[in-house]
């Protein structure tokens, strides 16, 4: 099936100049969705311990004091 729609795709590239703007644009975005898959952003260990921290904190101390 992947290769299928690679073919597809790559027969839309190459005879482009038939499609119009918006097939362009549909096509633009599919390539998009297709190279750049949407993830979820990773959190790194720094942040982890950092939220770790927070949530031992007691409920009054939770807020960041501006004088630190």
């Amino acid at each position: 099936m992947e290769l299928l729609y690679e073919k597809v795709l790559d027969d839309l590239l190459v005879n482009q100049e038939k499609l119009t703007k918006t097939e362009r644009v549909k096509v633009f975005v599919t390539l998009s969705n297709y190279i750049f898959p949407k993830t979820k952003s990773v959190r790194d260990q720094f942040t982890i311990k950092q939220l770790k921290e927070i949530e031992k904190q007691g409920l009054m101390d939770r807020d960041p004091d501006p004088t630190k």
